[in-house]
């Protein structure tokens, strides 16, 4: 009996050092890329834990939201994107303190009859909170469509690259902010020299500081090697729109930008976001917005030029299509 003891803690100390070693191979190759971090940390937690969908979700200004994951073959995002406070996250954010397991949520009086399971399937889950000096900031998990066992390293890896995202968070926050304070900064001047940065008609800023965003956001997203997707589509200056303007404008993610581009034609960029997390934002605004033929594509990072002309002029064929064949929304992804 002993013999058997001592044989499977060394296994569990093989399979946790396994881990390690390939996070820290990973952060070794990756230490100055947070996206790729992102990116490929949650694949490791995919091909390591077996699991079908690995999420980090965060609570922003548009509520409890996916913003960025990773699948194994085969397996979908659908209904997580739409509405991930019907899984088991709202839980584990709400008891912050330990990790969640579900080995197998319809055996498990407690889950049986959740949403998380009910409606989206989800049979074994492991998650754990993200947080920082302020409070939490959102969760990070794997997801299983069938019963899965758990084991001690599997929740070990889960809270080590919980670590991890934690500080990558810190030090983008704190280089974000120092970012903002210099485009405040610039804003400013540019305020003095120029106070035409915001469209009278329909209160948004205007062309001109879309220019002046456009020198930091492109630069950033391009060391960052992130997708930035763009959206555009028009809609008349009726009674009520400015509001909506507005009300739209001020729920979008704090990364994001609506401009108005010309008279009834509106263009909203949105950083380190792919097709997929663009269409769920877009679904999302239209229901203040209404629904209008909107064209949209994808700057990528290291391909497109950095003027995003190129990128404008691929949302503005999309656009064009979309109006004439009177679709909700077309894409032009090259």
């Amino acid at each position: 009996m002993v013999a058997v003891s001592q044989t499977s803690l060394s296994r569990h100390r093989t399979k946790a050092g396994e881990h390690l070693a390939a996070m820290a191979d990973l952060l070794g190759k990756h230490r100055n890329e947070p996206a790729k971090i992102f990116e490929l940390g949650l694949s490791l937690l995919v091909e390591r834990l077996g699991a079908d969908q690995a999420l980090l979700t965060r609570v922003s200004g548009l509520g409890h939201e996916v913003f960025w994951w990773a699948l194994a073959e085969g397996a979908s995002m659908e209904g997580l994107f739409e509405a991930p406070e019907k899984g088991f996250s709202n839980w584990v954010m709400e008891h912050p303190d330990r990790p969640l397991v579900i080995r197998n949520a319809a055996t498990e009086t407690r889950w049986r009859k959740h949403s998380g399971r009910t409606e989206l399937g989800i049979q074994a889950y492991a998650g754990v909170v993200l947080r920082d000096a302020k409070g939490v900031l959102g969760t990070l998990c794997v997801q299983h469509s069938k019963p899965h066992v758990f084991r001690p390293e599997d929740v070990g890896l889960l809270c080590v690259f919980a670590h991890l995202i934690e500080r990558l968070l810190e030090t983008e926050n704190l280089k974000s902010e120092l970012h903002a304070a210099l485009d405040a900064l610039e804003l400013s001047s540019a305020v003095v020299e120029d106070s035409a940065l915001q469209s009278a008609r329909s209160g948004l800023p205007n062309r001109h500081y879309l220019e002046i965003w456009l020198r930091s956001a492109l630069f950033l997203a391009r060391r960052r090697k992130e997708p930035m997707a763009i959206a555009l589509w028009s809609q008349p200056m009726v009674l009520g729109t400015k509001d909506r303007l507005e009300a739209t404008s001020t729920h979008l993610r704090g990364e994001d930008l609506l401009v108005e581009l010309s008279a009834d034609r509106y263009l909203l960029l949105m950083p380190h976001t792919n097709r997929e997390g663009a269409e769920h934002l877009l679904e999302r605004l239209r229901e203040t917005l209404g629904r209008h033929p909107t064209g949209a594509t994808v700057w990528h990072t290291e391909n497109d030029d950095m003027t995003l002309k190129s990128t404008l002029a691929r949302a503005s064929k999309a656009f064009n299509d979309a109006t004439r064949e009177g679709s909700a929304l077309l894409w032009n992804p090259r």
